[in-house]
C-alpha cells in the first residue's frame, strides 16, 4: 500500500513500533524462565528504548518545516503485523530471539534507506542517512552483546 506521510511522520511511526516491540520483549521476558534468554532480552528491551529516545528527539525536530515534507511512503508495517509474521516457539528459544531482533533491525535499516532514496530534499536525506547511521552503529553493539551471551 502506498501511502503520503509528512517526513515527521514516519519517524513518529518507527518511534511506536520501537515502543511497542520493547513491549513484546518485555512480555517474553515475563514468559521466560532462562537466565540467559531473560539477560538478552533485557539488552533488547534497553535497545528498542534507546532507539524510541533517539527518535523522539530527532521527533522534536519533526516541527522544524524540512521535516514536514511529503513523502511517497511504501514500506509501512505496524510491530503486531511484524510480529504476528514471526515464527516464533512458545515461549521462543534464545536463538528465535536472536533472529527476531537481526529482522526488526534490518526492517529499520532498509525502512531509513527507502526513505532516504525517496526523499529530495537534501536536509531531510541527511536525517534519514544520519538514523540509518545511528541504527547499524546500534545493530553493531546490541550483536556484540548477544555473542558474549552465548560464551557463557
Amino acid at each position: 500500500m502506498k501511502t503520503f506521510k509528512q517526513a515527521y511522520e514516519v519517524l513518529k511511526d518507527a518511534e511506536i513500533f520501537h515502543r511497542e516491540i520493547a513491549d513484546f520483549y518485555r512480555h517474553l521476558m515475563e514468559k521466560s524462565a532462562d537466565n540467559r534468554t531473560q539477560l538478552l532480552l533485557k539488552h533488547m528491551i534497553k535497545h528498542e528504548v534507546r532507539m524510541a529516545k533517539n527518535l523522539a528527539n530527532y521527533g522534536q525536530v519533526g516541527q522544524q518545516k524540512v521535516m514536514k515534507t511529503w513523502l511517497q511512503y511504501t514500506q509501512e508495517e505496524s510491530a503486531k503485523d511484524f510480529i504476528h509474521n514471526l515464527e516464533l516457539s512458545d515461549p521462543p528459544t534464545i536463538k528465535e530471539i536472536n533472529g527476531m531482533q537481526r529482522s526488526v533491525d534490518r526492517y529499520f535499516s532498509e525502512l531509513y534507506q527507502a526513505v532516504y532514496d525517496a526523499i529530495e530534499s537534501l536536509e531531510v536525506k541527511e536525517v534519514f542517512e544520519d538514523l540509518k547511521e545511528v541504527q547499524d552503529k546500534e545493530r553493531i553493539t546490541l550483536s556484540m552483546a548477544t555473542n558474549s551471551l552465548w560464551d557463557m
